[in-house]
């Protein structure tokens, strides 16, 4: 090789080392295990890359310069997870994990040791928070302790938030700034019952977040906080139906703070869905259908289209409505129209033969199933894409019931026309297919055939 060879060799490199960033860490304790870096998007994760750590529990990732900036978790295989703030930068820390606790020290990145220096602070503050609390609710008010530990309750909030304070205004045009405010618990008075506090708590929430500050997009901290708002309308001595109206007026709420900013909306409003889709809160979706903004948005983007789509969908697949007709080949190679099935009802058992939790509705429909049952006619509808995985459980689980496979996975034609985010999946049609009910668990579903 000559010079000039060489010299453009190592000058190539040099650059393709500056248009580089990297992630170093080290677990300390941790055995050699896999680790993946991961951002969070709507109500989903998606990996960004994956390593395994070596025998020092350390690792390293390289990241081109075009990544994405903004919130991202490191998780390992035992279930530790990490959080960074990506922005072009070498980011460099030890982990220590000890099962009760995680201490997580930045050695490299001022993005991150702006955002650790708060979460550290954070921890420690809301530990002691925790163990006064229990002397607040019970400790005879007359008693001169109790005084000191109302005051001591006062001085850690107050460190908690001239923390977060400090480190926002000396620091406004870092990333972790952002998510510092975002971050920054609010409290309720001591002196209120706790009844008046979660109303307060309800109306004070969201106190320290910008809804028009996009950075928060796309970070669990944003869907954590969203969480954890609507967790304040749970209560165990409300009824089903008294509690899903206190969720649905959260959902109001939040749609109404977040319609200040059009990506920020349609964000909270995928959040939401995909939530519900996930446990299958039909009334949840069926709200979000029918009380939205969409049509007012102005810029009509690709997310936007996407979400209106879906909101057709949900008022399509509601109950009371015609299932989509559809006609397909089971694996047998039988012919079936769903609007040519004759039995008094039908059920479609949308699922895969990866899925666990399918596998144990299998059984139930099973018997549902049973001889001289012709009252219903289940269908199954795989989303597997392979034929022999699909094959090797319908003949270990004994399945007698027709099953569609498409081997699109979730893109096939079926899943589509019903909106399929989840597995299992179930609809119960009656004898005009019109949708009579769409259970979520084996309860829900015995229920339905009692």
């Amino acid at each position: 090789m000559n010079r000039l060879s060489i010299f453009l060799f190592l000058f190539m490199s040099s650059l393709i080392l500056k248009c580089q960033f990297s992630i170093n860490g080290t677990f300390i304790g941790l055995p050699a295990e896999k680790i993946m870096l991961v951002r969070t998007i709507g109500s989903k994760h998606t990996v960004i890359d994956s390593t395994r750590l070596n025998e020092n529990g350390s690792f390293k990732f390289l990241l081109a310069q075009e990544m994405t900036s903004g919130a991202y978790q490191l998780f390992t295989e035992s279930g530790i997870t990490v959080d960074i703030i990506l922005h072009q930068e070498n980011i460099r820390f030890i982990a220590m994990h000890d099962g009760y606790d995680q201490q997580v020290q930045i050695v490299e990145s001022k993005e991150n040791m702006i955002y650790y220096s708060f979460i550290n602070l954070k921890k420690r503050k809301l530990f002691k928070l925790d163990i006064l609390s229990n002397v607040i609710d019970y400790y005879p008010k007359d008693d001169e302790f109790y005084q000191i530990a109302v005051e001591r309750v006062m001085e850690l909030r107050s460190e908690i938030h001239e923390q977060a304070d400090e480190l926002v205004n000396k620091n406004p045009t870092t990333l972790a700034s952002h998510f510092i405010q975002l971050t920054n618990p609010v409290f309720a008075p001591i002196d209120l019952p706790e009844d008046l506090q979660k109303l307060y708590l309800k109306k004070h929430f969201f106190d320290h977040v910008n809804f028009n500050d996009t950075v928060l997009l796309f970070s669990h901290q944003l869907n954590a906080k969203l969480i954890q708002y609507l967790s304040l309308y749970q209560d165990q001595n409300s009824d089903k139906e008294t509690f899903e109206a206190n969720l649905l007026s959260g959902v109001d709420t939040l749609l109404q703070k977040a319609s200040v900013n059009q990506t920020m909306y349609t964000y909270v409003m995928e959040f939401l869905i995909g939530g519900f889709e996930a446990i299958g809160f039909e009334k949840g979706l069926e709200h979000i259908a029918q009380h939205n903004q969409l049509d007012e948005l102005c810029v009509n983007t690709e997310k936007l289209i996407e979400l209106q789509h879906k909101i057709e969908l949900i008022h399509q697949l509601a109950v009371g409505k015609k299932a989509p007709e559809f006609t397909a080949q089971d694996i047998e190679g039988n012919m079936i129209k769903l609007s040519a099935i004759n039995e008094p009802r039908t059920l479609l058992f949308f699922w895969a033969s990866w899925c666990p939790h399918c596998k144990e509705m299998i059984g139930e429909l099973n018997d549902i199933y049973s001889d001289g049952n012709n009252e219903i006619q289940v269908i199954g509808i795989s989303i597997d894409t392979s034929l022999t995985d699909l094959k090797k459980v319908i003949s270990d689980y004994q399945i007698n019931w027709p099953v569609i496979a498409e081997l699109d996975g979730w893109e096939g034609k079926i899943a589509d026309q019903y909106g399929l985010a989840a597995t299992p999946t179930f609809f119960l049609l009656g004898k005009d297919k019109t949708i009579l009910a769409k259970p979520t668990n084996k309860t829900e579903l015995r229920k339905l055939f009692e």
